[in-house]
């Protein structure tokens, strides 16, 4: 008997394969209990940008270092494109915490960018072998954009360069699986250009918008289109929440806007 023919395609067998856990399945969070509520940590082979029009997502950086070194015992690999690390900042938020300075100073590797072509070394040829030398917890590259800006530098250059950067972050970032943390805020308060912007937001696999209102600041999720105003308060005003207690018994931390 013959067999009649069908249309329809026999469609090929696909295998599931579920994806390997992560090694480090961790969070970090920044102790700041509206933040840690709306963010919900920053997580292992994720890239995080702080997409922000002031700075105080640079005041944010120092207490996340701080708190990556102190929660994982682990150091922090830190690539500064504007001058923007401050170790005063970071004395000032360990001693709130009571917390050796020395210590946590220790174990932060800084490298500075002064050219747009620097940071892309930095990035490009010395990211994963800093990674690979000291196995941080936390990669954080601030400033990212603000070399890139430079008037002399053509745009499509400047594109391209930076596309390379945030594709060697996001690798290191899988492979090593590194809690890394980006900031395109410059110091000119000059906003890079729609396309860079762009760019930004295509390799960030978590984006936390930081926008200055007369009531506070925005911090909004806009992927998952949740917001909240938060004001900060002065480094000499304490709060309720800072005092809540943690499940390893530390206190909480608060940082001013401006500082």
């Amino acid at each position: 008997m013959q067999i009649p023919k069908t249309s329809v395609a026999e469609e090929p067998l696909v295998q599931i394969i579920d994806e390997e856990p992560l090694l480090r399945d961790r969070a970090l969070h920044t102790s700041i209990v509206q933040l840690d509520d709306l963010i919900g940590g920053f997580r292992p082979a994720h890239v995080a940008l702080f997409d922000s029009d002031c700075s105080y997502a640079s005041n944010l950086l120092h207490l996340l270092c701080i708190r990556a070194i102190e929660g994982f015992d682990e150091e922090v690999v830190w690539i500064d494109g504007g001058n923007t690390i401050d170790p005063y900042a970071i004395s000032s938020i360990c001693k709130r915490l009571r917390l050796d300075k020395r210590e946590i100073l220790s174990r932060v590797n800084v490298s500075r960018a002064f050219t747009a072509y620097q940071l892309v070394t930095l990035i490009d040829e010395k990211l994963e072998e800093q990674v690979k030398a000291s196995s941080p917890s936390t990669v954080i590259v601030s400033s990212i954009t603000e070399l890139f800006l430079d008037k002399d530098m053509r745009w499509m250059e400047s594109h391209q360069l930076l596309r390379r950067c945030l594709e060697d972050i996001s690798r290191v970032t899988k492979e090593h699986e590194t809690i890394s943390i980006l900031t395109n805020n410059v110091h000119q308060q000059a906003r890079p250009g729609p396309k860079l912007g762009a760019l930004l937001y295509d390799y960030a696999d978590l984006v936390v918008q930081v926008r200055t209102r007369r009531d506070g600041l925005l911090f909004r999720l806009p992927r998952a289109d949740k917001e909240i105003v938060f004001l900060p308060v002065p480094w000499n005003q304490l709060t309720l929440d800072e005092f809540r207690g943690d499940q390893d018994g530390k206190d909480g931390c608060y940082i001013p806007l401006g500082t």
